[in-house]
């Protein structure tokens, strides 16, 4: 049985992906759901009437009490922040301030052409030094 290349690169991948997932979030805590299920069955077994919803209320919701099991309540996942084990990332952001930006109006020099091919009538034309002897 022969492993591709793009298998092995997507198993890679994919195991390079959770493990940042877990080391730079909660997500680990993820890994202690079987004991949320433990300990809602340690509770079951004490009181058979509590529901799965009294119970996250009890152990989430409600102010923490300490009592014979606090230990094992504190094991619950998303009860406590473990910084020992997970990166802690922080980021300073900065609200810009509005930038106003203000155009004058450019005048443009007025240019004048002067144009040396142009047809003018002869009545309009300085007469030249040379011309045809007059009677």
């Amino acid at each position: 049985m022969s492993v591709t290349f793009a298998a092995m690169r997507k198993t890679a991948a994919t195991f390079l992906l959770l493990f940042y997932i877990f080391g730079a979030t909660d997500a680990s805590q993820l890994l202690k759901l079987p004991l949320l299920v433990q300990h809602f069955i340690t509770h079951r077994q004490e009181n058979p009437s509590i529901s799965f919803i009294a119970f996250m209320q009890l152990h989430y919701q409600d102010k923490t009490v300490i009592d014979k099991d606090f230990q094992e309540d504190m094991q619950l996942p998303f009860k406590t922040h473990e910084t020992d084990c997970c990166l802690s990332m922080s980021m300073a952001t900065v609200v810009p301030s509005p930038i106003e930006i203000r155009m004058n109006a450019i005048k443009e020099p007025e240019i004048t052409h002067t144009l040396f091919n142009v047809d003018i009538p002869l009545l309009l034309s300085s007469p030249s030094i040379f011309q045809p002897p007059r009677i």
